[in-house]
């Protein structure tokens, strides 16, 4: 399989780490059927983006073999923001579903061990008619075959309608959400839109709280100064 290098991956706050994980576990907690997974939000910049990274990258670095595929055909910022680097040039969704290239064509090693990513390598200007081609079903079913879990980046659901159609070729979706920003009635109103897919919610994801004014801030302060979590987990 080809490689591909990313060379911004961050590292994480003792907090940040730990809330990933917390949702890894959630996760695992759901129906075993739930393996192809969409990641959205109701907005733009309420992090969907970073919290499909973090948790792809959290499931696999405890063995699971996890693919992240990038449906933001639109306005993907993946390649940029974490750095995504190869020898030769990429062959990204667009290639498999417009049907230049077999979806095994666009998959990619990473740093990450057991996590491969299928990229996004140039904006598509309306990609609705690739979204609603049967070659995203089908690409995702082939997928599942080889990978423990398939996480979806997608568009916000108010923007497009892109998430939709994805999620509808998807087991379940995951909500994000960014704290003191999205309104409830939004929420509300977007979480109504993925049910109507037919496919279930399994859950919101609150972004950028501010753990110092709550209580459960004192627990991550407890554990973060205890001796006895190394170095490499905060």
């Amino acid at each position: 399989m080809k490689q591909v290098q990313m060379t911004k991956l961050p590292v994480y706050s003792f907090e940040t780490a730990e809330a990933i994980n917390q949702l890894r576990v959630n996760l695992s907690f759901t129906d075993q059927d739930c393996r192809a997974v969409v990641v959205t939000s109701s907005l733009p910049d309420e992090g969907k983006s970073f919290v499909s990274v973090a948790l792809w990258r959290a499931l696999s670095e405890v063995g699971k073999k996890t693919l992240l595929i990038d449906c933001d055909l639109r306005l993907s910022k993946l390649m940029e923001r974490y750095g995504i680097i190869a020898e030769t040039p990429l062959i990204g969704v667009s290639h498999v579903l417009s049907g230049q290239n077999d979806w095994q064509d666009a998959v990619y090693e990473t740093d990450v061990i057991n996590g491969c990513i299928m990229p996004v390598t140039s904006i598509v200007t309306n990609p609705s008619i690739l979204l609603e081609s049967r070659r995203l079903g089908r690409m995702i079913e082939e997928a599942k075959k080889q990978f423990d879990l398939i996480l979806i980046d997608t568009p916000p659901i108010i923007s497009v309608a892109d998430a939709l159609t994805v999620c509808k070729n998807a087991d379940a979706s995951i909500m994000t959400v960014r704290s003191g920003k999205t309104k409830k009635s939004v929420v509300k109103d977007c979480i109504k839109r993925l049910q109507m897919t037919g496919k279930p919610v399994l859950g919101v994801v609150l972004n950028r709280v501010d753990t110092g004014n709550h209580h459960y801030g004192y627990y991550y302060y407890g554990y973060r100064n205890n001796p006895y979590i190394s170095e490499e987990k905060k």
